[in-house]
C-alpha cells in the first residue's frame, strides 16, 4: 500500500471514530435530559412543601394567637363568685395572728356549751420581717410581711405551700374571697388577684400612686375597695378587673371595710371614720374620735349597723351608723391592733364573736351581744347629748402570746 493510500485510510478511520463519538455523546445528552426534568420536579415539590410549612406555621401562629387571646381573656376574667352564706362555727374556729417578732400564731377557739378556750395549734417564725397582714380562706392561710413576700399554707395538711413574689414592697393587706381567690396589697401601690387552685396571678390592679393601706372585697365578689397614701379611695370592678371610680379623700385612708350586708362601707382615717352608701360619693355620716384609730369593722346587731373601732387608748369605741358614739369598753392593757368577727354557736344560739388583739400580747374573744345589748336597752331612754356609756365586759377567752401582736384573722373553717 502506497503512502497516499495509507493517509486516506487513517483519515477515514479517524472520521468514523469521531462520528461514533458524536452519536454516543448525543445519546448521553438525551439520557441526561429526563434527569434534569426530575431535578426541576424535586425543586418544585420542595417549594410546595415549603408553602405547606408556611401554611402550617401561619396556622400555628394564628392558633397560638387565639390561645394567647384566650389566655389573655381568661386572665382578665377576674369575676369572683358570690359568697354563699357562711355556716357558723359549732365546736371550734380558727384565730390567726401575726407579730412584730415575725412569728405566726394559730389558735383553736374551742366551744363547750357556753365556755370557750383558746388553744395554740401552731407557732413558728414565718417571715424574716414583721408580719403585717394575715387572712384565712377555707383550707388556706396567707401571711404577708415587710420582707415583701406572701407565704401560703394548707391548714388541712398542715404544710407550707410556698410563697408569692409579685410585689416589690411590704405587704400591707391580704383578703381571701371564700377559698377561690386571694387579694393582696402592697406599698408598691399594686393590688394583685390570685386564683387559689394554681395560685396564678389573674390581674395586677394599678390605680394608686402611693402605698395601698387597705382593701375590702364586697360580699358579692363583684366589687373591691382600696385606700392608699395618695389620699384616694378606688372602687374596683372585679368583673372586668378595671377601676370603676376614684374619689379623693380629705385625709390618708388607712382602713376600709364593708358592712355584712354590703350596702354600706367605711373608710377610717387617723381619728375619723366616714360611712358611705354604695353608689354615693358623699359620706352619710362621719365618726369623730378623740383617740387614734388603729382598726375598725362594721357589725350588724338587732337589724342595726354599728362601727367598732379599736383605738390607742386600749378601748373599743362603738358608734351607730349615723356617726354617734354610743359606748366604749376597755379591753386591753395596751393599744388595740386588730379586730375580727366570726359567727359561733353558743348554747344552741348563733352569736357573733369579736376577736381583739393588742400590743400587750393578748388575744381575746368577746360576745358582740355583751357589747351592744346595753346600748340597745339604753337607746330608748337616751337623748342626744347624753354621755357615752362606759361599758364593762368580760372576755369569753384570753390567750397571752407574750409578743407584740400586729394583725388578726378568724375563720369558721377548722381541720
Amino acid at each position: 500500500m502506497s503512502d497516499s493510500q495509507r493517509k486516506r485510510a487513517k483519515t477515514t478511520a479517524t472520521a468514523s471514530k469521531t462520528a461514533t463519538a458524536k452519536k454516543a455523546k448525543g445519546k448521553t445528552g438525551v439520557a441526561k435530559k429526563p434527569k434534569t426534568e426530575v431535578g426541576k420536579g424535586i425543586e418544585s415539590s420542595k417549594r410546595d412543601i415549603s408553602k405547606k410549612d408556611d401554611k402550617k406555621e401561619s396556622t400555628k401562629s394564628e392558633s397560638s394567637k387565639k390561645d394567647d387571646k384566650k389566655k389573655e381573656s381568661k386572665s382578665e376574667n377576674t369575676d369572683l363568685p358570690a359568697l354563699p352564706k357562711s355556716e357558723p362555727a359549732h365546736d371550734s374556729f380558727l384565730v390567726v395572728a401575726g407579730t412584730y417578732e415575725r412569728i405566726l400564731y394559730g389558735l383553736e377557739a374551742r366551744v363547750v356549751g357556753s365556755v370557750m378556750t383558746l388553744n395554740p395549734q401552731f407557732i413558728f417564725p414565718a417571715h424574716i420581717g414583721c408580719i403585717k397582714a394575715v387572712s384565712a380562706g377555707g383550707r388556706y392561710l396567707a401571711s404577708g410581711s415587710t420582707d415583701e413576700i406572701i407565704k401560703l399554707y394548707d391548714l388541712k395538711k398542715r404544710v407550707e405551700l410556698g410563697s408569692l413574689h409579685e410585689h416589690s414592697g411590704s405587704i400591707t393587706a391580704l383578703q381571701f374571697h371564700g377559698s377561690s381567690h386571694l387579694l393582696s396589697a402592697s406599698e408598691d401601690g399594686v393590688i394583685c388577684i390570685f386564683r387559689t387552685n394554681d395560685w396564678e396571678p389573674l390581674k395586677m390592679l394599678r390605680g394608686h400612686k402611693g402605698a395601698v393601706n387597705g382593701i375590702a372585697i364586697h360580699p358579692s365578689g363583684k366589687l373591691a375597695l382600696s385606700v392608699a397614701q395618695d389620699r384616694t379611695i378606688i372602687i374596683w370592678n372585679l368583673l372586668t378587673g378595671q377601676r370603676a371610680s376614684r374619689v379623693k379623700t380629705p385625709q390618708i385612708g388607712e382602713i376600709v371595710a364593708w358592712s355584712p350586708s354590703g350596702s354600706h362601707y367605711i373608710v377610717a382615717y387617723a381619728t375619723e371614720v366616714q360611712v358611705y352608701k354604695v353608689g354615693q360619693t358623699e359620706s352619710l355620716a362621719t365618726v369623730f374620735s378623740k383617740q387614734r384609730i388603729l382598726c375598725a369593722l362594721v357589725a350588724t346587731y338587732e337589724n342595726a349597723e354599728y362601727v367598732l373601732c379599736g383605738c390607742q387608748d386600749k378601748r373599743i369605741h362603738i358608734y351607730s351608723a349615723d356617726g354617734v358614739e354610743r359606748a366604749s369598753v376597755e379591753c386591753h392593757e395596751n393599744r388595740i391592733k386588730g379586730l375580727s368577727l366570726v359567727d359561733v354557736v353558743l348554747d344552741g344560739v348563733v352569736h357573733a364573736i369579736v376577736v381583739s388583739i393588742s400590743s400587750d400580747g393578748r388575744i381575746k374573744t368577746w360576745k358582740l351581744a355583751d357589747l351592744l345589748d346595753p346600748i340597745c336597752k339604753n337607746a330608748e331612754q337616751s337623748t342626744p347629748g347624753d354621755d357615752v356609756m362606759d361599758l364593762v365586759a368580760e372576755p369569753l377567752a384570753t390567750y397571752n402570746a407574750d409578743v407584740r401582736l400586729t394583725c388578726v384573722a378568724s375563720s369558721t373553717a377548722t381541720f
